[in-house]
């Protein structure tokens, strides 16, 4: 089975009734003990694409409260308003009665959007695709989410090898599914926090860096081909840092970008 039908059977949803679904995490996404926050995040957008008018996700921010757990899950969908353009509501994932994530949502229709398209600023340069290395994986030491994607770090970005406290807390790479299938607007919310989060290039692998909150911009669908992804960090405040993500597609179009709120936890 290919690597974007396996997500795409890991974020099925069933409706329940009247905006309410249930999901079954699956571990085969996850860091460590827990499923990974844009995983658990593109599970909302499914519920979310399902019920409302609107079918593509368009902005999502979440707030992670508890630690999502392997099985399933409650996912009640609230709507907010509904335009000619958008659909807004509120979210909430609930396991045994317990809420792990609540977020606000605001979906749109891609085919459907006019406008003025132009970047303000210059597609990233990277290394040549041949040159970048894949970040090897580790049984029992990677996340289990890596056996399905392609994360090819350019030269500054060899954050398993070449750690520097000179470096910049910065990832440049390119992502895709290892089998190079297509990433449609759901395969975007899970790359968009399935980095390695960049303060490893500075520092190493000092520790968990546990998501608190995510906003995820979904601009576009992607064209076919690696998407170039930059990751960093620029700011470490009482061991919270933030981690700021764009994605290019290979027709040099931005389409997504993200910014979340995370705490260092150094290992002890």
């Amino acid at each position: 089975m290919s690597n974007s039908k396996n997500f795409e059977d890991a974020i099925k949803v069933k409706n329940t009734f009247e905006g309410n679904f249930t999901a079954n995490i699956s571990d085969k996404w996850s860091i460590g003990q827990t499923a990974n926050g844009g995983y658990s995040m593109s599970l909302l957008a499914k519920a979310c694409s399902e019920y409302l008018d609107h079918k593509d996700p368009l902005v999502i921010s979440a707030n992670y409260i508890d630690r999502v757990e392997f099985g399933l899950a409650d996912i009640e969908v609230s709507k907010v308003a509904s335009t000619k353009s958008t659909s807004t509501a509120y979210v909430s994932l609930k396991q045994n009665g317990v809420i792990k994530i609540f977020s606000t949502v605001t979906f749109t229709d891609f085919s459907k959007m006019k406008g003025v398209k132009e970047n303000l600023k210059s597609e990233p340069i990277f290394d040549p695709y041949e040159t970048c290395q894949q970040v090897p994986f580790k049984e029992g030491f990677s996340p289990k989410l890596e056996k399905n994607l392609e994360k090819k770090y350019c030269s500054d970005s060899i954050w398993w090898k070449n750690a520097n406290k000179k470096n910049k807390a910065t990832l440049n790479l390119y992502m895709g599914w290892k089998d190079g299938g297509s990433v449609d607007l759901f395969g975007l919310i899970l790359f968009l926090d399935a980095t390695t989060p960049p303060i490893y290039n500075k520092l190493g692998t000092v520790g968990w860096v546990p998501t608190l909150t995510l906003t995820s911009h979904i601009r576009n669908i992607p064209c076919p081909g690696p998407l170039k992804v930059i990751a960093k960090t620029e700011f470490i405040t009482q061991n919270y840092i933030e981690e700021d993500r764009e994605i290019w597609d290979s027709e040099g179009n931005l389409v997504g970008q993200s910014k979340q709120l995370a705490k260092l936890r150094f290992k002890k």
